[in-house]
């Protein structure tokens, strides 16, 4: 009984950070639908969408790169970031990150668990570093839209980031 208790409050965390970007960010029903869509990718700033970099073929690429090291249990998701965990048991932990601008995440970690990031705020950040830990061909600012989310596999590597605009990600990882 106290698994399904934390079920329904993860549930609904989900649910308000969706709604919130449907009463922030849109004005009628129509507009409502764009962000249940699948998006192509996380430039839009609205939809659900999967990282590109975690494809099958892109998950091999990345496993020849040989980074073994997992991000800090204490830091997963902010490495440094504020951050505050909501919930942690053995089969989910919720984060709560707040990324300040200007901030730098690191990468060329793996992550620990298959992971939901919704965002609660409109925000954006530009991909500085590949999971390789070399630097991006051409910077190209990412768009967040409240209630947006991405799905990341178990063991794909994190990418350095830079926080162009403040903003908050819900971290829900499935252990």
């Amino acid at each position: 009984m106290f698994h399904r208790k934390q079920l329904t409050v993860i549930t609904s965390l989900v649910v308000v950070a969706a709604a919130a970007g449907f009463v922030s960010g849109r004005g009628s029903a129509a507009g409502a639908i764009d962000p249940l869509q699948l998006a192509a990718n996380g430039r839009t700033g609205v939809g659900i969408y999967s990282s590109s970099g975690e494809t099958p073929e892109a998950m091999q690429r990345a496993a020849a790169l040989n980074v073994s090291a997992y991000e800090p249990e204490d830091m997963e998701g902010g490495e440094g970031a504020p951050q505050k965990t909501l919930i942690d048991n053995d089969k989910v932990k919720v984060i709560l990150v707040a990324y300040k601008k200007g901030f730098i995440r690191p990468g060329a970690l793996r992550r620990r668990y298959n992971t939901l990031l919704v965002y609660v705020d409109p925000g954006r950040y530009t991909i500085t570093k590949t999971g390789a830990n070399t630097p991006v061909k051409k910077e190209v600012p990412d768009k967040l839209a409240p209630g947006s989310s991405v799905f990341h596999r178990k063991d794909s590597i994190v990418s350095e980031l830079r926080v162009d605009q403040d903003y908050r990600v819900l971290y829900v990882e499935m252990k």
